[in-house]
């Protein structure tokens, strides 16, 4: 049993977490949007463990009546990376994910910016987190 354990330790330091962090979602429409022209929100990862990742789904939800215009979703910071199945138009009710990958590579910390592009304004969500060498 000790052996299986201590097997099963190593393999897992040699491998990346991908552990999951809480997820977000993100509610608006084409109204709220040109009545609001920015909206912020933010994520904080914590800590994580350099060369280690853990990622945050966040999610967008029309809640209009109209179909919702995104021009795209773009990611800022050198320690972040996102995927994304958000399509150019969101229909009502409709939800899309994008997937946000903080990956930090030294000790400190980190920020970056996840932007939804619409014609009629961004929401922007600020990403943080702290890379740790435990």
């Amino acid at each position: 049993m000790k052996i299986l354990l201590s097997i099963f330790l190593g393999i897992s330091f040699c491998f990346p977490n991908y552990g999951a962090a809480a997820p977000m979602e993100i509610t608006t429409s084409s109204d709220h949007l040109k009545t609001q022209y920015d909206k912020y929100y933010y994520y904080d990862f914590g800590n994580v463990r350099v060369n280690w990742s853990e990622y945050a789904d966040i999610y967008l939800k029309n809640t209009g009546s109209h179909p919702l215009h995104l021009r795209g979703v773009f990611i800022q910071g050198s320690a972040f990376w996102a995927w994304s199945n958000c399509p150019t138009w969101l229909s009502p009710g409709q939800r899309c994910l994008t997937r946000v990958e903080f990956r930090p590579w030294t000790n400190g910390y980190f920020s970056g910016r996840l932007r939804f592009a619409f014609p009629d304004g961004n929401i922007y969500v600020d990403l943080y987190g702290w890379g740790d060498r435990w």
